[in-house]
This record gives C-alpha cells, structure tokens and sequence, in this order.
C-alpha cells in the first residue's frame, strides 16, 4: 500500500533542466590579460551527433561576448586552421598553442570538448543530456588561463502509461522540429555552454 502510494506521489518531472558543472580553474594572468580577443577553436565531438560540436562552438563564441571578451569570426578562424592543415578539432592537439597563435593573430584560444550530446526517448522515461568542457590557453606561453565543465539535464519518468505514450509522441515532434531548425537539444546546449565558461572573469 505505502509503495503504491509513494508511486502516485512521484513528481512526473524528476529532474527538469538541471545544470552543473564540475571543477573550475581561473589563473590570475587571466584577470590581466590586455588583448580580449579570443580564438574558439573547433570543438572535439565524442558524441554521435554530427551537429553538436558546431552547436556548442557558437554557443561559446555568444558566453565570451557577452562576458566582455571579443571573439574571432568562427569563419575566418576555420580559414586560417585550413591553412595549417587543421580542419577538426581532434587534429589541434598535436599542434602548439604558439604556432595555433601566430596562424590566427591573438593569445587567447578556446579548446572545447563535447562529452556527451544525447536525447533518449523511451515512452516511460525522456533523458536529453549534453556536457561541455572548456579551457583557455594563452597561445604565447602555454598556460591554461581557465578550464571549467558545464552540463545541461532534463530527465522526466512517467509512471502512467498514457502519459508515457503522450509524452514519446511528443518529444518525437519535439526532436523532429528541432532537426529542422538545426537546434537539437537547445535548452540542454545552452545551459551547458553558460555553465562550462560560468567562472569565466569579466572584462
């Protein structure tokens, strides 16, 4: 008896837009640093989602800005990576930040890290999930100014099974708009983004 009604007691929505993010690091030079233009590199994708490293890159490239940091044109960032031979962003690791600097004109590069990008839709239990870890490199010394990792969750559990069935129909037209519009998972992503550079100094 006292399961069944802890059962119906059970909020349908578990965990609804959660956000966290995990250890930051904020060096003092940061804090000083005289040129505020900074240099998003592409984003590495360990995820299935072709899309989520360009999705979370933007979402960046809009956390500077509006912390007072002036970012590159992604395109003219890309255009000169080319020219190195660099076009995804699992190749910059074997690259120097010096010579990743020179190529592009300023000292601050953005490396970011896609750890997860996912949208589970199972009828009883909808998960979309989507990580970021970012770090900032002083491209003249080597020196990691800021690293910090975002997350953005929503996890809902339905206990009824027309609920269950209603909500897979839904989020199927959900995930299907957003595929269109190219902004899957855009709650997720976007608070995964402002989380990941959270700490991030104002300028």
């Amino acid at each position: 008896m006292r399961l069944g009604t802890a059962a119906l007691l059970l909020p349908a929505a578990l965990l609804a837009a959660c956000a966290g993010g995990g250890g930051y690091l904020v060096s003092p030079s940061l804090r000083t640093a005289a040129d505020l233009r900074v240099a998003v590199l592409p984003f590495d994708n360990q995820t299935t989602d072709v899309s989520a490293d360009e999705i979370l890159r933007k979402l960046a490239e809009e956390g500077f800005s509006k912390r007072g940091y002036a970012p590159l044109a992604g395109e003219d960032v890309d255009a000169r990576l080319s020219s190195i031979g660099i076009s995804d962003g699992g190749q910059l690791a074997a690259v120097k930040p010096e010579e990743l600097g020179k190529a592009l004109g300023t000292d601050l590069l953005c490396y970011g890290d896609v750890e997860d990008f996912t949208f589970q839709n199972l009828g009883f239990v909808v998960r979309k999930n989507v990580r970021l870890h970012v770090k900032l490199v002083s491209a003249s010394t080597g020196e990691v100014l800021y690293e910090g990792t975002g997350s953005g969750k929503d996890v809902n559990v339905y206990l009824d099974k027309d609920q269950a069935k209603a909500a897979f129909v839904e989020q199927l037209a959900v995930k299907l708009v957003q595929n269109i519009f190219k902004t899957p998972l855009k709650r997720e992503a976007e608070t995964a983004a402002w989380n990941a550079l959270d700490r991030l100094p104002r300028r």
